[in-house]
């Protein structure tokens, strides 16, 4: 019945409202992986692999949040590198095989790049006692899927829209693997 459902209901939304309360402290991620400016743009990516991560602040030597790194960058710096290596491939088909001091592009070894070059410059962040709901309502009004926790200048953590929605979502028994 209704009723049945929506006692059902109740309680997680009551804990969900309880949690967009919260300070986004309480929340965040604190073990953050961090780049610099200076970091090369294969070591950020074969990191974000490792660690199964889509994105990591930047930080300057006293650990001020100078930038952000993400997924879709490294992607739009390889979308924009396939492009170039094509333009190059096209030129060698209609001009010929050049000579080492013709080439303009060195197709097989693109220059690397840093995380300085890439990064979004002055990121978004919010503090640790803004609440969870405020860091919602700002992820949803820029269209970020990440905040940086800043505090005193200070990267102190990072508050991600799957943490929300990890807060946010009934918990759920565990699955049984061999019943799939």
């Amino acid at each position: 019945s209704l009723d049945a459902d929506s006692a059902m209901i109740r309680p997680a939304m009551l804990d969900a409202n309880a949690a967009r309360a919260r300070p986004i402290r309480t929340f965040m991620i604190n073990a953050v992986t961090a780049l610099t400016p200076g970091t090369s743009l294969d070591a950020a990516a074969k990191l974000f692999h490792e660690q199964r991560i889509t994105g990591a602040p930047v930080v300057d030597a006293q650990c001020r949040c100078v930038g952000v790194l993400s997924q879709p960058d490294l992607l739009v710096r390889e979308g924009q590198r396939s492009r170039e290596v094509g333009n190059a491939r096209d030129l060698l088909v209609l001009h010929g095989e050049p000579t080492l001091e013709d080439s303009v592009l060195d197709v097989d070894h693109p220059e690397p790049g840093v995380v300085g070059d890439l990064m979004t410059r002055e990121p978004l962040h919010i503090s640790g006692d803004a609440t969870l709901r405020q860091a919602i309502e700002r992820m949803v009004h820029h269209g970020v899927h990440r905040l940086m926790v800043v505090d005193d200048d200070k990267l102190h953590g990072v508050i991600t829209s799957m943490d929300v929605l990890r807060m946010l979502a009934p918990p759920q028994p565990p699955r049984d693997v061999d019943g799939l």
